[in-house]
């Protein structure tokens, strides 16, 4: 009975797809990061005679689109009722 009321006050089905979300993204945003972080170091490495920096370019592109991904999600989820 207890539950029942509750739910009619605290939506629990809402509740958890909110604990869901949270969690991929506390995992997500920071591995998107540190890919980002690797593909800077790895652009700061590159030696004078690789002179290619195409693998640091594309993982810090992969991270900043990552993260601009899960704004751009974010915002939607707002904007969208």
């Amino acid at each position: 009975m207890i539950v029942a009321s509750l739910q009619q006050y605290l939506p629990l089905a809402d509740l958890a797809k909110i604990l869901v979300v949270c969690l991929v993204v506390a995992v997500v945003a920071p591995s998107a990061v540190s890919v980002a972080i690797v593909g800077l170091d790895r652009r700061a490495r590159a030696t004078a005679a690789q002179r290619s920096t195409a693998g640091g370019d594309a993982l810090v592109i992969a991270g900043i689109a990552i993260l601009v991904g899960l704004i751009v999600l974010g915002l939607v989820a707002l904007i969208d009722r």
